[in-house]
C-alpha cells in the first residue's frame, strides 16, 4: 500500500515540477539552439551570495520519508506568531515616495544592493529540492510578508514548494511548506506572477523590497537580480532598456540575452531608486527582448484580492465596455474577429503578441472593427481552453 501510495504521489508530482522546469520558451517561439553566453561586462555574479548544496533531506531516503510525511498530511501548519518574530511596523506595499535627483538614485539603488540577498528567494521542489526559479520578498500594508515569483513557476493556488531564503550573512534559511496564496495568469500580456505568504518568523531577517509606484517608461534603465539555473551564486544583469510599458506588460531591450538568462523568472526588475518597477517574466534571444510584469499593478491586484478574501478578477475592455472578465490563473489565448455574417476576419494568439498591448484596449488588437462584429475570446486555464467567450460590438 505504501509503495502505491508513494507511486500515486510521484505521478501527481511530476507534471507540476516539468511544467515547472521548461524555460520560458512560449512567450515569442521555441527556443531551440544554445544563443551566445552574456558578456562579462553585462552578467555579473554576486561573489560571496553562493547557494548551499542541497541538505542531506534531499537524499533518495530524505525524499521518501518527505512524500509518506505529505500523504499523512491533511493541511500545512503554519509557524505560530512569536512575540519577539513579531514583523516591524507595517510599510505600505507603496513605499514612500523619493525625491528625484541623479546622486540620490543611484546611492538608492547602491544601498538596496548592498542588501539584496536579504531581500531575494530561490523556488524549490519540495520533493527533489531541485531550484526552479527566482523571487523577492515584499510587504503589504497589512504587515504581512510575501514571496513573490512567477505565475508560470508555481501554477495553481494551494501547491506547495520549499523557499530558501537568507540572512544578511549569506546563511540560508528554508521553508519546506509554503503555499501559493495567489496567482496570475499564463502569457506575455497577462499578470505572469504569484504571491506565497510567508510565516511570520521570516521578518527575523528578510528585507521587503519597495514596489514602485509608477510603471517604467520607454528609455529607463532597470537592473533584475535572480538565481540563474547556471550558476550557484545570485546574478545581477544591468542595462535592460524599457521599449515599451503598458498594461501589465514590460518589453526590454538587452544585446547580451541569452539562455543563460534561465532561472530569472520571478526575479524583481530594480529601478534607479532601487525599487521594484516589475517582476521578471522570461526572454528571447532571437530578438534581444527580455519580459516583464508591473510590479504596482499585479501585485495590487494578486495581494489586494488575496486579503481580502476575494478570488481577484481582471477585464477586458472594448471600447469601455466589459468585453470577458478573468479570474486568478486564466487568462486569455486566442481573439478572434468575425464579421456579422460570421466570416472570420483576423486572430492574436495573445499569450505572444508582441505589440503593445493594455486589457482596457482591446480594440487595438484590430485594425478595423465595425459594428455588429463579433469577438471571440479562447479563456486558458493553465495553458488549456476552458471555455470560449464572445463580445458583440456595440
Amino acid at each position: 500500500m505504501r509503495i502505491v501510495s508513494l507511486f500515486l504521489c510521484l505521478l501527481l508530482a511530476a507534471p507540476s515540477v516539468f511544467a515547472q522546469k521548461v524555460p520560458v520558451k512560449g512567450f515569442l517561439r521555441a527556443l531551440t539552439r544554445k544563443t551566445e553566453a552574456v558578456s562579462a561586462s553585462n552578467l555579473r555574479y554576486a561573489r560571496g551570495v553562493k547557494l548551499p548544496a542541497l541538505s542531506a533531506a534531499y537524499s533518495p531516503a530524505g525524499r521518501a520519508a518527505e512524500l509518506r510525511r505529505l500523504m499523512r498530511e491533511q493541511q500545512p501548519v503554519p509557524p505560530s506568531r512569536k512575540p519577539d518574530l513579531a514583523p516591524a511596523a507595517p510599510q505600505a506595499l507603496r513605499g514612500p515616495a523619493l525625491a528625484w535627483n541623479g546622486a540620490e538614485a543611484v546611492s538608492a539603488l547602491k544601498e538596496t544592493e548592498r542588501h539584496i540577498r536579504s531581500s531575494l528567494v530561490v523556488v524549490r521542489g519540495r520533493a527533489t529540492g531541485e531550484a526552479l526559479g527566482s523571487g523577492f520578498v515584499v510587504r503589504s500594508s497589512s504587515g504581512k510578508l510575501y514571496a513573490v515569483a512567477s505565475y508560470h513557476i508555481v501554477g495553481r493556488v494551494g501547491n506547495m514548494f520549499s523557499l530558501e531564503l537568507y540572512r544578511a550573512d549569506g546563511t540560508p534559511v528554508r521553508y519546506d511548506t509554503v503555499l501559493v496564496s495567489a496567482v496570475g495568469a499564463f502569457g506575455l500580456n497577462a499578470p505572469d506572477a504569484a504571491v506565497l505568504e510567508l510565516p511570520s518568523s521570516a521578518a527575523e531577517y528578510v528585507r521587503p523590497l519597495k514596489v514602485a509606484k509608477e510603471m517604467p517608461q520607454p528609455g529607463d534603465e532597470l537592473v533584475v537580480w535572480g538565481s540563474p539555473y547556471t550558476e550557484t551564486a545570485f546574478a545581477r544583469v544591468d542595462e535592460l532598456k524599457v521599449k515599451q510599458a503598458e498594461g501589465f506588460k514590460i518589453v526590454m531591450e538587452s544585446k547580451d540575452v541569452s539562455e543563460d538568462f534561465n532561472g530569472f523568472c520571478g526575479s524583481p526588475l530594480l529601478n534607479a531608486k532601487g525599487e521594484v518597477a516589475g517582476i521578471y517574466s522570461g526572454h528571447a534571444p532571437a530578438d534581444e527582448f527580455v519580459f516583464g510584469v508591473s510590479a504596482r499593478r499585479t501585485l495590487d491586484w494578486l495581494i489586494g484580492g488575496y486579503e481580502g478574501g476575494m478570488s481577484p478578477y481582471y477585464g477586458y475592455q472594448f471600447r469601455g465596455r466589459t468585453a470577458v472578465r478573468l479570474q486568478g490563473g486564466e487568462s486569455v489565448g486566442d481573439v478572434r474577429l468575425f464579421d456579422s455574417s460570421g466570416r472570420l476576419l483576423q486572430k492574436v494568439y495573445l499569450p505572444r503578441y508582441a505589440g503593445p498591448f493594455d486589457p482596457a484596449h482591446t480594440e487595438r488588437l484590430f485594425t478595423d472593427v465595425r459594428r455588429g462584429d463579433v469577438l471571440e475570446f479562447d479563456i486558458l486555464v493553465h495553458r488549456a481552453v476552458s471555455r470560449t467567450e464572445r463580445f458583440e460590438v456595440p
